[in-house]
């Protein structure tokens, strides 16, 4: 995650409302490796994707642009929500918005969009895997955040590619760039919203970790004081401690 105060704080604010969203809840008990392994390869995976294979970058952008507003047309039906019909157009109107508009506009409707694909893809794991699984796996996920953050210089030029990655155009416009979620100064990846979305399914005091999350967010932010990138899911682990006290 890159990114400065203002900016940073808007998104800390999305992570917290990832959280309190999802709609269904992982079951208790259950044999499972998909929470648990999932979300560290994804992020690992990720980052070998775009320092090795030529093209990664551009790859990756283009499975954003298609792949956020399916997933978020889906969220209402997999979330097992009420009025799961008006997902879609409400994916096709952000959509728009994120590829006509410009600006921060533009900007937030990528990030709903990328928000809600999150919910989605929280709601799938939660159908396959138990929440134990689910738990350690965000455990794992930000240990494995901090190593590649921190103790290898490869996120930071990988995140750079990404960001810059681009896209085709389509009546004039290029395809919106949903590959991360970029408000103003600040990017986070999708990991850095699925994370909070996996806490969302398995929190038993689910406002009380919304919170704790979007609060420990912003204060582990106060680091970007003396770092320009941070390991952004590791916020999510406070909101699963305080989802069990």
């Amino acid at each position: 995650m890159l990114g400065l105060a203002p900016s940073y704080a808007a998104l800390c604010v999305v992570q917290a409302s990832a959280v309190a969203l999802p709609a269904c809840r992982a079951r208790v008990r259950g044999p499972g490796v998909v929470g648990v392994a999932v979300p560290a390869a994804a992020l690992g995976l990720g980052v070998l994707l775009l320092r090795v294979v030529g093209g990664g970058p551009h790859a990756l952008a283009l499975l954003g642009a298609v792949a956020a507003p399916l997933l978020a047309a889906a969220a209402g039906a997999l979330g097992r929500r009420r009025f799961p019909w008006a997902w879609p157009p409400a994916a096709l109107a952000l959509w728009l918005v994120a590829w006509l508009a410009s600006g921060l506009v533009a900007e937030a409707a990528g990030l709903l969009l990328i928000a809600g694909a999150c919910l989605a893809l929280a709601a799938a794991v939660a159908l396959v895997a138990p929440a134990w699984s689910i738990e350690l796996g965000l455990l794992l996920v930000a240990v494995v955040d901090v190593a590649l953050v921190w103790g290898t210089p490869q996120v930071e030029p990988a995140s750079t590619a990404l960001h810059h990655a681009a896209l085709p155009a389509a009546a004039g416009h290029p395809l919106p760039p949903l590959q991360d979620a970029t408000f103003g100064s600040a990017t986070m990846g999708w990991l850095d919203l699925l994370a909070p979305a996996l806490l969302g399914v398995v929190a038993r005091a689910r406002l009380r970790a919304a919170v704790v999350t979007g609060v420990a967010a912003a204060a582990w932010g106060l680091l970007l004081a003396v770092t320009s990138t941070l390991p952004a899911t590791v916020p999510v682990l406070a909101g699963l401690l305080a989802s069990r006290v």
